[in-house]
């Protein structure tokens, strides 16, 4: 959440930041132009415990939080523990003693609070901020495959892997166990002899880590009718997404991946 920070109650001086976390809650303000901050003050909690004085009007002296910086700062934060804090939404009334500084000297000072509705009698305001729950991470669980790109298949039976004709800025897809997609691989045009491979993941999968989960063979005729050997390859092995190699009529591109699949069952 942004609020903004005003000073005098009509002038724009900064911002105030809110963010929570699963454990902690943070507050931030930050100074804009020639506004500097010398002092905080920062009440977060219950609304109907705002510290206000005898008339009904917000305190700052009374918040929990504050800090006299010895020299003046554009950006400080203060971090609560959830723990602390009232479930749902919470009142934060957020001061600062703001300075102009012009050529070094400070030429005016003021009263800020982050924008919300006034307490009280006077301008001093309070803003709400509802605490985000913040889901556990989705577990996910992968399973280890081979995978090539896809193109004509070395041998006829048994071993399904396949070498691709090289066109310039085209786009082959990546099959997994022969027929999972699991990404793709674009040839760039021939610079210098050159080609360039970069490759992309889809569906959540990644390259396994390996030392050389990429393995590219270039041929300059269609390969032999056999099954091939990827541990053989030579034109490339490594784990790099954009590849430079010599240009071939035909590659082999082989990978060592990892798909996601459904988790088993506890």
């Amino acid at each position: 959440m942004e609020v903004r920070l005003m000073a005098g109650q009509s002038l724009e001086v900064g911002d105030v930041y809110v963010v929570n976390t699963r454990e902690k809650l943070y507050v931030g303000y930050l100074s804009t132009g020639d506004w500097k901050i010398s002092t905080i003050h920062l009440y977060v909690g219950a609304c109907n415990s705002l510290p206000v004085d005898g008339a009904g009007n917000l305190a700052p002296e009374n918040f929990p939080h504050k800090v006299e910086f010895t020299s003046l700062q554009n950006f400080y934060y203060v971090e609560i523990p959830l723990s602390l804090l009232p479930e749902g939404c919470v009142c934060i009334a957020a001061h600062a003693d703001v300075v102009k500084v012009v050529g070094g000297e400070i030429v005016q000072r003021e009263t800020a609070f982050g924008e919300g509705t006034t307490v009280g009698n006077n301008w001093f305001m309070k803003f709400d901020y509802c605490i985000a729950i913040c889901e556990p991470p989705v577990e996910v669980c992968y399973k280890d495959e081979t995978a090539w790109a896809a193109g004509t298949r070395y041998v006829t039976k048994g071993n399904w892997a396949t070498y691709t004709p090289y066109v310039a800025n085209t786009t082959v897809n990546i099959y997994a166990g022969q027929n999972y997609l699991v990404g793709t691989a674009t040839f760039s045009e021939v610079v210098d002899g050159k080609v360039t491979i970069t490759l992309a993941a889809l569906n959540g999968a990644k390259l396994q880590d390996v030392a050389e989960s990429v393995k590219i063979q270039g041929y300059a005729t269609p390969p032999p009718a056999k099954n091939p050997a990827p541990g053989q390859f030579t034109t490339y092995k490594g784990n790099a997404t954009t590849i430079t190699v010599d240009a071939y009529a035909y590659y082999g591109l082989h990978f060592d991946v990892q798909r996601v699949v459904d988790c088993p069952e506890l």
